[in-house]
């Protein structure tokens, strides 16, 4: 999946993951030994325990809009936010920084 800034004209991801499942869900990106890009739907925040590497992490809502952001969220460390909010984005952490990603701008995931 391609996931795009549109209102910076960046490119978050060129092939993130989609976790559908509630196993994907668990899963995530632990066990991985490269930062990666993965796309879910939750409510009840994230966690980074076993994780061997910082990411970054983007929150939206039904119109994905950025509503909440944290970046170079540490390993063993957990992420919680307003549960109206359900679109989670992880990604390689300094991505939201050098794709200069905010709270409020809009991004397309194809």
């Amino acid at each position: 999946m391609k996931i795009v800034n549109i209102t910076k004209g960046t490119i978050l991801a060129r092939n993130a993951g989609y976790a559908r499942t509630l196993h994907d869900k668990t899963i995530g990106l632990l066990g991985r030994t490269e930062p990666a890009s993965l796309y879910f739907k939750t409510r009840f925040g994230i966690h980074t325990k076993g994780m061997q590497f910082p990411i970054d992490c983007a929150i939206l809502d039904e119109r994905k809009v950025v509503r909440a952001v944290r970046c170079n969220l540490a390993p063993g460390r957990f992420f919680f936010w307003n549960p109206l909010f359900r679109h989670v984005i992880e990604l390689p952490s300094g991505t939201l920084a050098s794709t200069n990603t905010a709270i409020g701008d809009v991004l397309a995931l194809d």
